[in-house]
Formats: C-alpha cells, sequence, structure tokens
C-alpha cells in the first residue's frame, strides 16, 4: 500500500477498505499504455477491490507506451525496456514485475518441457538458417524419443511485427549469449521495417503477445516467443531453454525470478532513472535467463493530483497486488532489495 496512502488511514482509524472507497481515490480515472507482456498484470490489479484508482490500459506495445506518455496522452505508461523517451523530461522507469519469454511452439506429439532448445538454435531458427524441425542441430539437443519425433517440416516462426519491448529484450538476449550468430542489435523492432526481407519465409507477424499466442495456437508446426502469462492455458507447448549454467529450464515465475533477483546492485541498478541491465549470460543455477522487467513509467516529481495518483497506484503494484497475485498471473513479483530501491524511486 502506498505509504502517503498509509498514514492517511492510520491517522483517520480508517479500515483499508474505507479508504480505497474514499471519494478521493473512488474517483480518479488514470489512463496507461504500453506493455502487452504486463497487460494481464496492470488490469487485473487495477481491477482488484484494493486498487486505489480506476485504470484504462491500451496495451498496444512498450514503444507505443512510450510516445503515448512523452506525448502527454497517458498519465502512465508502461515498457519492457528502459529506452529514453522523445518529448518527456522529468520522469523515472519503475520496476514493477517481471517474467519469462517463453518460447511457445505446435508440434504433435511432442508437449510442454519436450522440446529443448539453447541460444544458438534459437538464434538460427529465427534467422532462417535452421528452417526444419528435423534439422540436426535441433535433433543434437533432445532426447532420443523426442528427436524421433520430429517432423521433417518446415517451421512457421510467428515474431512481433510492432515495437516491442518482449523483442528488444529477447534480441538482446541473443546478442549477448550468440554475437556470432545474433549480429544484429538488440531491437524492439525484429523485423526492422520489412518483415519480409528480415524474418524468415512463412513466417506470421502479430501485433502483440496475445495475437502471437493465438497464432502459435492455431499454426501447426510454429514456434514464436510471448509472456507466459498470455501463453498459459491456451494450448501451445513451452520449450526448454538451456542457460548459462548448462541447464535445461521451464519458463516460469520462479525460474524467471531466480535470474530477475540478482540484478538489484548498484553495477547493474541506475537509482537515477529506475533502469536495470540484465546480463542475460549469467550463470545462475535455476534461472530462465530469457526473462525481463516491466517498468512503469511515471512523472518524478509531484504535481497534478494525476500524477500523484499514478505514483500511488505504482507503489500498490509493488507492496500490495504484486506479492499477491502476480505469480498466480504467470508472472514474478518484485522482490527484496530490487522493491525497496523501486519503492524509493516512486517518492
Amino acid at each position: 500500500m502506498p505509504k502517503r496512502l498509509l498514514a492517511a488511514a492510520l491517522t483517520a482509524g480508517l479500515s483499508l477498505g474505507l479508504l480505497y472507497a474514499s471519494p478521493a481515490h473512488a474517483t480518479t480515472r488514470l489512463k496507461g499504455a504500453g506493455s502487452s507482456f504486463a497487460n494481464k498484470f496492470i488490469t487485473s490489479c487495477a481491477a482488484k477491490s484494493g486498487s486505489p484508482v480506476t485504470v484504462s490500459y491500451n496495451p498496444a506495445g512498450s514503444g507505443t507506451g512510450r510516445t503515448a506518455f512523452g506525448n502527454g496522452t497517458v498519465d502512465f505508461g508502461a515498457s519492457d525496456a528502459a529506452s529514453s523517451i522523445s518529448g518527456a523530461t522529468g520522469y523515472k522507469y519503475v520496476p514493477v514485475v517481471g517474467g519469462p519469454v517463453a518460447i511457445i511452439f505446435k508440434l504433435s506429439g511432442i508437449g510442454e518441457g519436450d522440446l529443448k532448445l539453447d541460444a544458438a538454435t534459437w538464434a538460427k531458427i529465427l534467422k532462417g538458417s535452421i528452417t526444419k524441425w528435423n534439422d540436426p542441430e535441433i535433433k543434437g539437443l533432445q532426447t532420443s524419443a523426442v528427436a524421433a519425433k520430429l517432423p521433417n517440416k518446415s517451421i512457421r516462426v510467428v515474431y512481433r511485427a510492432t515495437s516491442s519491448g518482449t523483442s528488444e529484450n529477447m534480441t538482446d538476449y541473443l546478442r549477448q549469449n550468440v554475437p556470432s550468430i545474433w549480429t544484429r542489435p538488440k531491437n524492439g523492432t525484429i523485423a526492422s521495417g520489412n518483415p519480409a526481407g528480415r524474418m524468415p519465409n512463412g513466417s506470421i507477424g502479430a501485433a502483440n503477445s496475445q495475437a502471437l499466442v493465438t497464432a502459435v495456437k492455431n499454426t501447426n508446426y510454429s514456434i514464436g516467443y510471448a509472456d507466459l502469462s498470455d501463453a498459459e492455458g491456451k494450448n501451445v507447448a513451452y520449450a526448454k531453454l538451456k542457460n548459462a549454467a548448462g541447464e535445461y529450464v521451464l519458463p516460469t515465475s520462479t525460474t524467471a525470478a531466480a535470474f530477475l533477483g540478482v540484478f538489484s546492485s548498484a553495477r547493474y541498478f541506475n537509482r537515477a532513472t529506475g533502469a536495470v541491465t540484465l546480463d542475460f549470460n549469467k550463470s545462475i543455477s535455476g534461472a530462465y535467463n530469457m526473462s525481463l522487467l516491466t517498468y512503469a513509467i511515471v512523472k518524478s516529481a509531484d504535481g497534478t493530483a494525476k500524477q500523484t495518483a499514478a505514483r500511488d497506484f505504482v507503489e500498490w503494484l509493488l507492496t500490495d497486488c504484486g506479492p499477491t497475485y502476480a505469480t498466480g498471473m504467470g508472472y514474478s513479483p518484485i522482490s527484496g532489495a530490487l522493491k525497496d530501491k523501486a519503492i524509493a524511486l516512486v517518492h
């Protein structure tokens, strides 16, 4: 619960439920836009009875969220990457939730956790240098039982066609792990404005994470990348991804938290901006390294009532909704020292 609200509650002797029902906050309506990765988390938390505000959120992608915040058309933005924002001043990125970027696929007879990939094979699939499911490089990573089931079929890559923080983090993961294979820089728009020229033949572009999951679900022999919260329960399987410790790990809230939880030191965390530098090649036992953080973008100084309400909402995500509900939604709550530093950014 935001400290400003908590102090008011203690002074007035009000219960938590009564405080959030008070006219000052019940009538505050905020507009937000950005990360489709965090869509379920932000909208579900805003709908909880404890939320201090009412939120209208557009999950059009991180790039859209940063642009909308810079243009002043939303009260807060959400982004999976802490990039500079044209036209915006006096703002901070506040880490509010994390989670894994799952590699999802649809292959008959091969289920969740059966397929194993590493950064090299994943990069080659996205580049189009591995085009068949029964390619020897893919087969070489599997058990004999799974290798025998891999079909002699073309791989259909499904990718994010719009500016996406998920794509930016995923391409940064590849750039850090296999720079000799993935020679492109990290990029929020993976196709760089020319899908036919930059993605493998037969690839399918999706506007957001939800659309990507649907495309994989409906397309045999397909593979793509999406946040776990959107993929859960959608009849798509997850691949295990080899981490820097040499382990093949499934994307879960717990394995993502094992990765994200080590980046709170001054080496990785920028106290001034809130940006966290993720070392995607860091060796951590039990970690799923292709994981990301979502940031809320808020004004850093007190100003209008809506700016104050936006910061209260962000703090509530960190202190109440995230710890209680994030894991159940397929996310990793911000915890430990990183949580403390994130809360400090709000004030």
